[in-house]
């Protein structure tokens, strides 16, 4: 593929990236075994490299300081400076993963390379692999990176493997052009089975629930106005303990996966989504961290939430690129009771349902980045200063998933942050199980942990007095 520049929107997410905090999607699933990384890294090349080229391309800055920058095709493009297999310590504990993943969740990708990295962890919990995987920001957006890492899986174990990678190979011409045919599907994978499922799944609406009249043309008028007025002057509720100048060093925790079952139990009980449930639950859990810190000195907390602007059964372009906008969502501290947050959540999604507000920001975002990276860092900065991080909340496949003819135990993702921002919370389901994360930055927030705590104990206090009690 000849040189392309990079659309305004995926110049924005490069832009916006700062030595201390990276825009980095970052995602990470664990295995039941041991895989062979040449089988693993075969599939890499077969249903991502060779299927959307930004994989095998790097970013190059334009003379003319008025032009995006572009890609362009690696001359020395080779796939295991991208695959990187690495063995954790004895016994491979998960506080030893946390910490190597926590390490990598910190560095920059290599500018000079494509902006990917995989790495094929052996030996976690004694004897399983787990494998995490970072993207820039700039290459697409979270929603369409998590239908790229699921098309490496399986609905079976028995995986389709295709033949193994000569790793110092280069992207061939022949697999260029029979890529851009129309006969071949750029989507489709040999997951054919489960794409169905992916697809019903990342469903936008079940981002955050908003109306699907979101996704239509951006109306003229008041209301566009309004929500324009609503991103540009976003909501500043005040600073806590939660904010502060990052270090740079980051802090990676996840819970074991738990059933989903009782958070669908009492969204059903009170008339709530699941979104609801769990953005609740969150609340709750930062509320509870505020007053055991004897800082609870706001009303709100400011998270940026995603949402998928593309149509649910698009195919995804060879391309990639971001179609999303971010929501600025207000978690009420300030109340006490959980189930009256569980019900203020609510209020609050359901007022946003049915906005342009997603279409507004993505708009504002992609014009941000037509004036220089500097500006462009510094309307981010602005926007952000008061944001303790991004909430993304992907619901993946209903049933089990398998790579390299491993199965799938957990999974989770999360996304990228600047500025200053601190947090990054990764709420992601598979086969009816809630995986959640948290991303911190320790100069600001040291004990990420506390938190994870505190949502799960926040999801058994709901359970205790909505399912239990019998409360509505």
């Amino acid at each position: 593929m000849t040189e392309r520049r990079l659309s305004p929107a995926d110049a924005a997410w490069l832009y916006s990236e700062w030595d201390k905090n990276n825009q980095t999607v970052s995602a990470l699933m664990w295995l039941d075994r041991e895989i062979d990384p040449d089988d693993y890294t075969a599939i890499v090349q077969e249903r991502m490299v060779d299927k959307y080229p930004t994989f095998s391309q790097r970013i190059r800055t334009s003379r003319n300081p008025l032009m995006m920058p572009h890609w362009e095709n690696d001359p020395d493009f080779d796939i295991s400076n991208h695959v990187e297999v690495l063995q954790l310590p004895e016994p491979g504990t998960k506080e030893q993963l946390s910490e190597l993943i926590s390490e990598q969740r910190g560095q920059l990708l290599d500018r000079e390379r494509p902006l990917w990295k995989m790495y094929v962890i052996q030996g976690y919990d004694g004897n399983t692999t787990a494998v995490h995987a970072r993207i820039q920001h700039s290459i697409a957006d979270g929603w369409a990176l998590v239908r790229v890492v699921l098309s490496l899986c399986d609905d079976t174990p028995e995986a389709i493997r295709p033949e193994p990678v000569d790793k110092k190979r280069r992207r061939k011409r022949d697999l260029v052009a029979k890529a851009a045919s129309p006969a071949v599907d750029v989507v489709r994978s040999p997951l054919e089975a489960i794409q169905d499922t992916i697809n019903m799944a990342l469903h936008p609406k079940r981002f955050i629930e908003f109306g699907s009249e979101a996704l239509d043309a951006l109306e003229t008028g008041a209301e566009g106005a309004k929500n324009a007025l609503e991103f540009l002057f976003a909501p500043r509720p005040g600073k806590t303990i939660l904010h502060g100048k990052v270090s740079g060093e980051k802090k990676i925790v996840w819970m074991n996966p738990a059933p989903l079952q009782p958070i669908k139990d009492i969204g059903r009980a009170v008339g709530a989504t699941i979104n609801d449930v769990l953005l609740a639950v969150l609340t709750n859990a930062l509320r509870q961290y505020l007053v055991e810190n004897d800082a609870l000195t706001v009303d709100e907390l400011f998270t940026a939430v995603p949402v998928s602007l593309r149509k649910p059964d698009a195919d995804l372009p060879r391309t990639l690129g971001n179609r999303f906008g971010l929501i600025p969502v207000l978690l009420p501290v300030s109340i006490e009771d959980p189930v009256e947050q569980l019900h203020e959540i609510k209020r609050r999604i359901d007022d946003i349902k049915g906005s342009q507000m997603p279409i507004v920001s993505f708009g504002l975002t992609s014009a941000g980045a037509l004036a220089t990276p500097e500006v462009d860092r510094m309307i981010h900065k602005i926007n952000q200063e008061h944001s303790i991080g991004v909430t993304t909340n992907v619901p993946g496949p209903r049933h089990e998933i398998y790579v390299a003819g491993a199965k799938v135990l957990g999974m989770w993702g999360m996304g990228g942050l600047s500025g200053h921002m601190n947090l990054s919370f990764g709420i992601f389901t598979l086969n009816n199980e809630l995986n959640f994360s948290v991303h911190s930055d320790t100069g600001i927030t040291g004990d990420p942990e506390r938190i994870l705590d505190l949502f799960r104990e926040s999801i058994e206090q709901l359970k205790a007095e909505v399912l239990d009690a019998g409360v509505r």
